[in-house]
C-alpha cells in the first residue's frame, strides 16, 4: 500500500485515489473513507478561495478555512485535510506553506 506524510511529517498508509475514493489506514482496524465527493468539494474549495487556510483542526475548527467548511456544510471531519492535501501537493494540484497555519495555493 502507498504511504505519504501528513503535513507535520507524520506518515500514512492508504489505499486508492484522488479520482476515486482514498482510504487511509490507521492501527487495525481503523480506517477513515474519504469519498470523491468530499474530495471535489476539498479542490472546488483550494480553486475558488485559494489562498486559503486548511484548518485541519476540529477543536476550535479554524474560521473561514476548509476544514471549516467541511465541518459545517458537509458534515465531515475538518482532519481528512491532513491526509488529503499532501496527496494534492503530490499530485501537482496546490502548494502549502512550510509551517502553521497552514496556507493553500493553487497551483
Amino acid at each position: 500500500m502507498p504511504l505519504s506524510k501528513t503535513l507535520t511529517g507524520k506518515t500514512f498508509e492508504y489505499s486508492g485515489t484522488l479520482a476515486t475514493e482514498i482510504t487511509v489506514f490507521f492501527k487495525s482496524p481503523s480506517k477513515k473513507v474519504i469519498t470523491p465527493a468530499i474530495i471535489r468539494v476539498i479542490k472546488a474549495e483550494i480553486t475558488n478561495r485559494s489562498p486559503v487556510l486548511m484548518g485541519a483542526c476540529f477543536k476550535p475548527l479554524v474560521t473561514d478555512s476548509v476544514g471549516e467548511t467541511l465541518a459545517l456544510k458537509h458534515n465531515e471531519t475538518p482532519q481528512v485535510m491532513s491526509y488529503i492535501v499532501p496527496l494534492l501537493v503530490e499530485d501537482g494540484f496546490c502548494t502549502v506553506s512550510d509551517r502553521k497555519p497552514f496556507i493553500i495555493h493553487r497551483k
